[in-house]
């Protein structure tokens, strides 16, 4: 349906839908978007248009399948994109989707399609159309478990990565889903194979162990006193064939603070020896669940021209399951926004929270239960039902790798490296990786802050055998000065109090933190073989010292300090207002005796303690080299009002230009001294 409708300016801000065809479309922007229409507009030109009308009947039978009355629609755009060239069709994204912004702020996407080999069945005018597989109709429904049941036997049997231990000694303790009753057991270390768990807690108070109920919990569980999601979680561990599953709220005490500090502790283990974890991707509490209805529409006819049709349409599926640092809510009110899809906590509440990042990261293997169907995420693949995850919502010429699989093929390579010539590079590309996962990791929510490292404690630990360098509050040792050139960008809040890390680590700010070289398109493979671009770090770290809680390491930090030499340039900090989008935000720079730069803050000062026009420290960095440009990093410093002699970091200061352009003095340090300071 490449172009079977166009569209045409009524002159009062909507638009027009009109049907045509054209058999020899030119080379060029063949995309079709409707960015505006009402439902009136969809019903009358059905009447006239048979295209309109197949769109008109598919949507109607995916609201009649969620419950949307056609009342409820405000208005809708379409987007239909194509291949730039008819013979590219296999190379470049297909899409036909139209979106609805429905009464409430709510929105509803609709996706339609065809079936592979289904040629006979699309109308000639449609030009390409997207290819897919149907869904079951439930995530619990019989054809649903056999295609979980395939995916689950195809790793155990093919993928050398995801190898996994038939004994495995079991966690401390576990709930036993024999036919029986449910109850949780003590597992004295016998093995066995096990399940985990992964699920929101949400805000409604769901089923725990406590030291009250330690007991009662081993005599046995009410099945009504579990939450939806722990009873599906039990059944679905019985239908595949297990005895076992680990559940974090059950298996944890939870107010025994030296139980949490052990158990917490060995979640590296816990998840990766599991055979399984299943994860209530979709569901944002315990209620939630994991299964869902899973329907499509079928819609089929003949054309005027007597050419049989049979098209699917169904909730559009959002393949995205990474969190991004973009807005978390986006309001409801162009049709530019409606364009603009939902972000990963519309669709998979899960995929949000921070502990369950590691979760993810360690399992063998994860069997999600999303919104739209099932799906198998592995160290070494990623299927779904529709057969369209792997490519990440890209086109397949240009698929996205999933971290997940990123990492195991990193620390893969890590067990491999003895006596590898690319060494090096590999290191590179490892410590890459971290940040990467760090950027990623900090968008992420928490719901106690002093848990910012903790919930990472068993990635920490895993890393930290591959990489053999020692862990120091979120960053490594051997690659120190690259990694503390985070920068925050957006949501700025003030630091936690009490501290939870030291200034000069990512983990001391509650907002996201990006770094210049994160990893996006990446094949491990090759990206060993690769140099990094051109750098030069100027900052000599002398010692860095960090206390942990536990004497295992990467729990709560007590404390941290870290002592570099640099050249130092001493400005005066200085906040503007700004207006921005309509609204007024604060603005800092640091101005030089001829000039002034603008700093990316790592928080919101505390305007108690430091002062309007307060003098201020940069310490140079680094400068690095970014395809075209080049960019010169320099850490900015105050005053220490708790550690006198000290400093804390409050922003980073980043000049780009183009290759040559910006010079690893970049006047301020023109006259700036060799001095030695202390970050805490």
């Amino acid at each position: 349906m490449a172009q079977s409708e166009h569209t045409k300016s009524r002159g009062d801000g909507r638009w027009e839908m009109r049907s045509w065809a054209d058999p020899n479309p030119v080379p060029g922007n063949r995309n079709f978007i409707v960015p505006r229409f009402t439902w009136a507009d969809l019903q009358a030109t059905a009447q006239a248009c048979y295209s309109c009308g197949i769109l008109l009947s598919g949507c109607r039978g995916c609201f009649d399948q969620h419950g949307i009355q056609e009342s409820d629609v405000v208005h809708g755009s379409i987007q239909f994109v194509y291949p730039a060239f008819v013979d590219s069709v296999d190379e470049q994204d297909v899409e036909k989707n139209l979106r609805f912004l429905l009464t409430g702020g709510r929105r509803f996407e609709v996706e339609l399609f065809a079936l592979e080999g289904d040629d006979d069945f699309i109308p000639k005018s449609w030009d390409s159309m997207p290819v897919s597989q149907r869904t079951s109709p439930a995530t619990n429904s019989a054809q649903a478990l056999r295609a979980m049941q395939g995916w689950i036997t195809e790793c155990e049997n093919t993928h050398g990565l995801c190898e996994s231990s038939d004994n495995p000694v079991l966690p401390t303790r576990v709930v036993d889903c024999g036919e029986g009753v449910v109850k949780l057991i003590e597992t004295n270390g016998a093995v066995g194979k096990y399940i985990c768990l992964s699920h929101c807690w949400g805000h409604s108070q769901i089923i725990t162990t406590t030291k009250s109920t330690f007991k009662q919990r081993l005599g046995g569980i009410a099945w009504e006193d579990l939450s939806k999601t722990f009873q599906d979680a039990i059944s679905l561990t019985r239908a595949l064939g297990f005895k076992y599953i680990w559940i974090d709220s059950l298996c944890i005490v939870q107010d025994d603070s030296s139980d949490w500090g052990i158990e917490s502790g060995r979640m590296a283990s816990i998840y990766s020896d599991g055979h399984l974890t299943i994860a209530a991707t979709h569901a944002s509490n315990g209620q939630g669940g994991l299964f869902h209805p899973t329907e499509d529409f079928e819609v089929c006819g003949k054309t005027p021209g007597e050419n049989t049709y049979r098209l699917y349409f169904r909730e559009r599926i959002e393949h995205h399951i990474e969190m991004t640092t973009g807005p978390s809510h986006i309001a409801l009110n162009s049709p530019q926004e409606i364009l603009e899809g939902y972000s990963t906590e519309m669709y998979y509440p899960l995929l949000t929270r921070a502990w369950v990042y590691q979760e993810r990261m360690l399992s063998t293997r994860v069997l999600h239960f999303g919104r739209y169907e099932p799906f198998l995420e592995c160290k070494t693949d990623i299927q779904c039902e529709c057969g369209s995850i792997q490519f990440h919502g890209s086109a397949p010429a240009a698929s996205i790798t999933l971290i997940k699989i990123e990492y195991a093929d990193t620390l893969w390579q890590y067990q491999q490296s003895h006596g590898r010539l690319n060494q090096q590079a590999l290191n590179y590309h490892g410590a890459r990786l971290w940040r990467t996962m760090v950027s990623s990791y900090t968008t992420l929510r928490l719901t106690k802050l002093e848990d910012r490292l903790p919930a990472i404690r068993g990635l920490a630990k895993q890393m930290g055998a591959a990489r053999k360098s020692r862990y120091l509050a979120g960053m490594w040792e051997d690659t120190l000065n690259d990694d503390l050139l985070w920068t925050i960008y957006q949501d700025k809040k003030p630091r936690p109090c009490p501290r939870n890390a030291p200034s000069w680590s990512w983990a001391s700010v509650e907002t996201p933190a990006s770094y210049w070289d994160e990893i996006v398109f990446t094949d491990v493979d090759e990206a060993v073989l690769e140099d990094r671009l051109p750098y030069q770090h100027f900052g000599e770290i002398a010692k860095c010292e960090t206390s942990w809680s536990t004497s295992d390491g990467p729990g709560t930090i007590t404390w941290g300090s870290l002592t570099i030499r640099g050249l130092i340039a001493e400005g005066v900090l200085e906040r503007e207002a700004e207006m921005c989008n309509g609204e007024e935000r604060m603005v800092y720079y640091v101005t030089f005796p001829d000039l002034r730069l603008p700093v990316n803050m790592d928080c919101l000062l505390d305007p108690r303690q430091t002062d309007v026009n307060a003098s201020v420290l940069c310490l140079r960095m680094s400068l690095l080299q970014q395809l075209h440009s080049e960019r010169l990093i320099s850490l900015v410093l105050k005053s220490s009002a708790a550690h006198q002699g000290s400093f804390e970091r409050i922003g980073a200061l980043l000049v780009k230009g183009s290759l040559g352009s910006v010079g690893s003095e970049c006047g301020i340090f023109r006259t700036a001294v060799e001095t030695t300071v202390v970050i805490v």
